[in-house]
């Protein structure tokens, strides 16, 4: 119960600093992650991130089922068991299929970063041979094609690109990331769009220069070899 009850803060604590950092609006976004049984936390549909509280965080079963778990005594604050009738994220089959395909991941954010989305708005490619951060921190990025929000379209655009990437720019979306851990997800979903304000702001300047073949293969063995660690700070 204790481990549950971190983890629905963290999403919370993961929520309210996507909507601080302007990285969504409203009731947009979505987080999870996944609890050691295979089960999952998840943000409920139609909530204002910047009110977000553990009431708005509902667990569902790996394949996004309703869980059910009777309570026990002094159980005040079960997630599973005050959470009957309530919808979970419209994105639900986005993280249901994420999780299934990378055992790896822990943690899924899904946000509307301005800048990244813009790039996926306009069919662009983030690119990861200019900025050594993007290659060590956010990793692989898949510019996936246009699925229709909130429908199996949206994850069956994705699946394709799920096992070997990171980061998963969504055409005329918006932006998921993966994870080890939330911490791991929100750092990198930052990172993604600080890359794309650089980007566009190197563009404006004439355009960015990109970096070597040979260092450009140093940074992404470093990647290879550090597996995500903090190299960078």
């Amino acid at each position: 119960m204790r481990e549950e009850q971190v983890a629905a803060q963290a999403i919370v604590d993961c929520s309210r600093r996507l909507h601080a950092r302007g990285l969504i609006g409203g009731a947009e976004g979505n987080c999870s992650v996944r609890l050691p049984d295979g089960s999952m936390l998840i943000t409920a549909s139609g909530i204002d991130k910047a009110t977000l509280t553990t009431f708005d965080v509902l667990r569902r079963h790996a394949d996004g089922t309703e869980y059910h778990r009777t309570p026990q005594v002094g159980d005040l604050d079960d997630i599973a068991s005050r959470d009957s009738g309530r919808s979970p994220s419209s994105e639900m089959q986005m993280h249901v299929g994420l999780y299934a395909a990378r055992p790896d991941v822990c943690a899924i954010v899904h946000a509307h970063p301005p800048v990244a989305t813009g790039f996926a708005t306009a069919g662009r490619a983030l690119q990861d041979d200019v900025l050594p951060e993007v290659s060590i921190v956010v990793g692989p990025i898949a510019a996936v094609p246009y699925g229709r929000p909130g429908t199996a379209a949206l994850w069956n655009a994705i699946e394709p690109f799920a096992r070997d990437h990171e980061v998963f720019l969504l055409a005329n979306h918006g932006v998921t990331v993966v994870g080890r851990s939330l911490s791991e997800a929100i750092v990198r979903m930052e990172s993604v769009e600080q890359a794309a304000r650089i980007l566009l702001s190197a563009e404006l300047l004439g355009g960015a220069r990109v970096l070597s073949k040979d260092e450009v293969e140093v940074w992404r063995a470093m990647r290879r070899a550090t597996a995500g660690s903090k190299v960078l700070s």
